[in-house]
């Protein structure tokens, strides 16, 4: 199976006051707006918001709060665009700050926040959890991955165009080290600029059931 191209993490500084509950929809597309070619970029993906404390039907931005994009290496320059731009996120307004680019590396235990398989995409009901979990092993085994344990924490739901997007966040654990970092490269099910399978380094496989 060949490599993907090199992939990387890019993090912008986020600075506002608050963004909605539900605002991975507006996300992307206020992101999409300022960079339209990422629509194209297959391996690209935008990661959850970090650094954000609940609210009343909203999310606080504190100062740890960023923004982080997951792209090729050579689309770094031209996403320096979205530095200095002001998103509206449903009236509420973000600036992007500085940003920094992290290589990906080979951890022990990688984790989503959010894995849908369109499942029930439209709402037309909510996945089964075993169903869900074997649909992400078949997934796995056609990527040539043989995990040594995944499980599944908490139901997840966002809003989309096309209905409501179902699913649970994923903790894998035990892949070699060629398939983990193909793993954080290619992400895993669908919606990966809602912030849908995208992978990340956790440090522990206890805490899955209880992170947001």
């Amino acid at each position: 199976m060949s490599s993907p191209p090199d992939i990387v993490d890019m993090q912008f500084v986020l600075r506002g006051r608050m963004v909605p509950l539900d605002y991975a929809d507006v996300l992307w597309q206020a992101v999409r707006e300022a960079l339209p070619w990422l629509e194209t970029e297959t391996l690209a993906g935008i990661h959850p918001l970090y650094g954000l404390s609940p609210g009343q039907g909203e999310w606080y931005l504190s100062r740890r709060s960023h923004l982080n994009l997951r792209l090729p290496r050579d689309r770094v320059s031209a996403a320096e665009a979205l530095i200095s731009t002001r998103l509206n996120l449903s009236g509420a307004a973000v600036e992007i700050g500085t940003a920094t680019v992290r290589q990906l590396a080979a951890v022990p235990v990688l984790y989503a926040k959010f894995v849908t398989l369109g499942i029930a995409a439209r709402d037309t009901g909510i996945p089964d959890e075993k169903d869900f979990f074997t649909a992400c092993l078949q997934q796995l085994a056609a990527l040539g991955m043989t995990p040594r344990s995944i499980i599944c924490g908490k139901r997840q739901s966002a809003r989309a165009p096309a209905g409501v997007l179902h699913g649970f966040s994923l903790m894998v654990s035990g892949l070699e080290a060629e398939a983990n970092l193909r793993l954080q490269q290619c992400g895993l099910g669908q919606e990966r600029m809602r912030g849908c399978g995208v992978f990340i380094q956790h440090k522990s496989m206890a805490a899955v059931g209880t992170l947001e």
